[in-house]
């Protein structure tokens, strides 16, 4: 069997690459404790439960592979991303060096925390959707060490290619960068930032089928990949963001779902679902009030009214964190195999169905979802599932 073989959510999984980040001494010369506090807090607390989740994969049999930051050419310390000047900062420079700048839409560059952000497995290759992002440029050298040239795909790079942004997909990139969304501002969008790829999960691989959500890049990302995977079978959905964030397929029959997904259920006509009911943020008092200073991005318990520290995140990690108020974590699933289910929470809801469905959750806890923006499908790339390419009917 080739060193790559995953055709969809499901079949038994015999590898993984599991995301990694930053130590927290990245952050010890940060002067304020208040903000140098709740930054090694977040990063000790996921270290800890990443190690807990590789236990427990490798408790099942499944081997994970993962590199350090340091192994991936990250620098060690906040102050290799200062420049004389004391501006904080960095851009891509010719090669594989870097040099820094006062460049705030560069920022700091975000940890290799979730592999499956710009790479998917297509059968029997690595895809890199968006390789030239600073995680994913680190990440395919461990590809190829890991599983060989041959089956790492970077075509996407090695053509230069460019891919138009759709509207929701600028005014997402203009809330990022706190502008309003202007015909001015969108025009200029337009012209100045072509994506040089697009994310993955906007694609969900069914044995045959592959779902194409073409929110941020419609038209042509149904063409590139008739030609760059043509093993499978592409129907098209508009959901409007990361189709994990949206729903899961656990089994055939089986998907835990959003109700965004309710103009496309009849793609799964016959199958469960498993309906998760959207979250009233504004019942949680506290994320409620941090809305207001950081626009619902992120969220960690316990720093709500830690000023600085929101401020900081907000000014120079703006690139770490996504858009946690449009997400329910609970449906971010990684399936083991036909019996277990990796879960983020001990939501009884989810659990109580899954078990209903001769599915047992497996319980990993990721504390800091609401920071990083994912949960465990999103911080893995299942590279090896045992099985073929299998018509589900879908």
């Amino acid at each position: 069997m080739s060193k790559i073989n995953s055709w969809d959510e499901f079949q038994p999984l015999e590898e993984l690459v599991l995301g990694s980040l930053y130590e927290s001494s990245f952050f010890d010369d940060v002067k304020n404790p208040k903000i140098r506090g709740a930054l090694k807090k977040i990063i000790d607390e996921t270290h800890e439960d990443l190690d807990n989740f590789k236990s427990t994969m490798n408790s099942h049999g499944i081997t994970v592979y993962q590199a350090t930051t340091k192994e991936m050419g990250y620098k060690d310390s906040i102050m290799d991303y200062v420049n004389v000047d004391g501006q904080l900062g960095y851009k891509k420079n010719v090669g594989d060096d870097f040099f820094h700048t006062g460049v705030s839409a560069s920022l700091i560059p975000n940890p290799p925390l979730q592999p499956r952000d710009d790479s998917i497995v297509m059968g029997n290759k690595i895809l890199c959707t968006d390789p030239k992002t600073f995680a994913t440029s680190r990440m395919i050298p461990m590809f190829k060490k890991w599983f060989g040239d041959e089956n790492v795909d970077t075509s996407v790079a090695d053509n230069d290619m460019l891919f138009i942004r759709s509207d929701k997909n600028l005014k997402n990139f203009l809330q990022k960068e706190n502008l309003e969304a202007t015909e001015e501002n969108l025009s200029n969008a337009r012209q100045k930032n072509k994506l040089g790829g697009f994310c993955s999960p906007n694609l969900t691989r069914i044995g045959k089928t592959c779902l194409v959500d073409t929110w941020q890049t419609p038209g042509v990302i149904e063409e590139f990949l008739s030609i760059n995977a043509p093993e499978f079978n592409y129907k098209k959905i508009t959901i409007g963001g990361h189709n994990d964030a949206v729903f899961s397929v656990i089994k055939p029959g089986l998907v835990v779902a959003t109700r965004e997904l309710t103009p496309y259920k009849h793609i799964f006509d016959g199958w469960d679902i498993i309906w998760f009911e959207d979250p009233n943020w504004d019942n949680v008092r506290h994320f409620r009030e941090l809305r207001f200073k950081n626009h619902g991005k992120w969220w960690v318990p316990g720093e709500e009214n830690n000023d600085e520290f929101t401020y900081f995140v907000e000014g120079f990690l703006n690139n770490w964190v996504g858009q946690a108020d449009e997400t329910i974590f609970d449906v971010n699933c990684l399936v083991v195999d036909d019996r277990h289910v990796v879960v983020n929470s001990d939501n009884p809801y989810l659990i109580d169905n899954l078990r209903k469905h001769q599915m047992e959750p497996i319980v990993c806890p990721l504390r800091h979802s609401f920071f990083w923006d994912g949960g465990w499908h999103c911080l893995t790339l299942d590279v090896k599932r045992s099985g073929e390419q299998t018509d589900y009917g879908i």
